[in-house]
């Protein structure tokens, strides 16, 4: 379903520390990665209002000078997205809590040009306005995501993943044309893990100071498009950016169809560039990835719910990976 009405609204209120401040100024201590030549172009060009009780400027420019309490409305015109909730399904249900499972393609939170296909959205829209995701998980990757259902319900299972880490299983199809994972096997991959300094993206991470495991057992061999690939059940002791994709890679094994870890940085900005110019329209893809999206689902997530016990929800294998 395409949504092309898709405006992002955000309301900043100057409080005492930005008192006087210009108002072009002000949008580049308030905005992440504004310049003040791009902050100066909305004040002219962009959706902006700016609220004032008393005597509100005739004219607003880069250089009007803000008060305590004036309010600055910007609206963001987004481009159309195509939405995909019938993709969503629900893993679990009960009065406080709910399990969605992600379909790739779709966000948990909004980020850079997209506002109405993630997870954060489709609860609003499907009657959960007060609901809230309380870990996330990547665009591509399919699976999990657990949601409270009001704001008590976040910060408690928040609390569960931060303080007692609910079992994590995820399944994964990687590139092993090497034979380096015989079938039946378990192995785990101990290698901290951090931001890459020199990363283009600043997302790339690499070996680092973090401690990070990943528990990999080995289910099944597959043969995709004439690469010899393996089935694996991956289990992570720790959550960190992109572990399973980084440790795997390091394995000289990336996911099928990891543009990042399986390619290199740059093909991965220019499929990014490609999705943004078009953004209703899927960017080609080197067929050689062997998938369109990488081959990772959040399989299976194992807690202790307060009052009720153990949960255990398992989302089902998507059929564009495992069919």
């Amino acid at each position: 379903m395409q949504q092309s009405n898709n405006i992002r609204e955000r309301i900043f209120e100057v409080d005492q520390n930005f008192d006087g401040w210009r108002l072009d100024l002000f949008l580049v201590a308030r905005l992440p990665r504004l310049s003040r030549t791009r902050a100066a172009e909305i004040v002219k060009f962009g959706d902006l209002t700016l609220q004032r009780a008393n005597n509100p400027p005739k004219k607003i420019k880069a250089s009007t000078k803000l008060i305590y309490q004036d309010k600055i409305l910007l609206r963001e015109h987004l481009p159309p997205e195509n939405l995909i909730d019938e993709e969503v399904s629900i893993c679990f249900e009960d009065e406080e809590i709910i399990a969605l499972s992600k379909p790739p393609g779709m966000l948990v939170h909004e980020a850079g040009k997209v506002r109405l296909n993630t997870i954060v959205a489709y609860l609003e829209r499907h009657g959960y306005a007060d609901a809230g995701p309380v870990h996330r998980i990547d665009r591509e990757t399919s699976g999990i995501v657990l949601c409270g259902k009001n704001k008590a319900w976040i910060s408690k299972l928040g609390k569960i993943f931060e303080h007692h880490h609910p079992q994590k299983t995820y399944r994964a199809i990687v590139r092993d044309e090497n034979e380096r994972w015989p079938i039946g096997d378990l192995q785990s991959i101990d290698i901290p893990l951090g931001l890459k300094k020199e990363s283009l993206s600043g997302i790339m991470m690499g070996k680092g100071s973090l401690h990070a495991k990943t528990h990999v057992k080995v289910l099944a061999s597959r043969l995709i498009k004439d690469v010899k690939c393996k089935d694996l059940e991956v289990e992570i002791e720790t959550g960190r950016q992109h572990q399973i994709r980084v440790h795997l890679a390091m394995a000289h094994t990336p996911i099928a169809g990891d543009k990042l870890y399986g390619r290199n940085e740059r093909y991965y900005l220019d499929t990014i560039d490609a999705r943004n110019a078009a953004p209703l329209k899927e960017p080609n893809i080197d067929p050689t990835l062997l998938f369109q999206r990488h081959a990772l689902h959040a399989w299976k997530l194992f807690f202790t719910h307060p009052e009720k016990g153990e949960i255990r929800i398992i989302s089902k294998l998507p059929y564009d990976i495992w069919p």
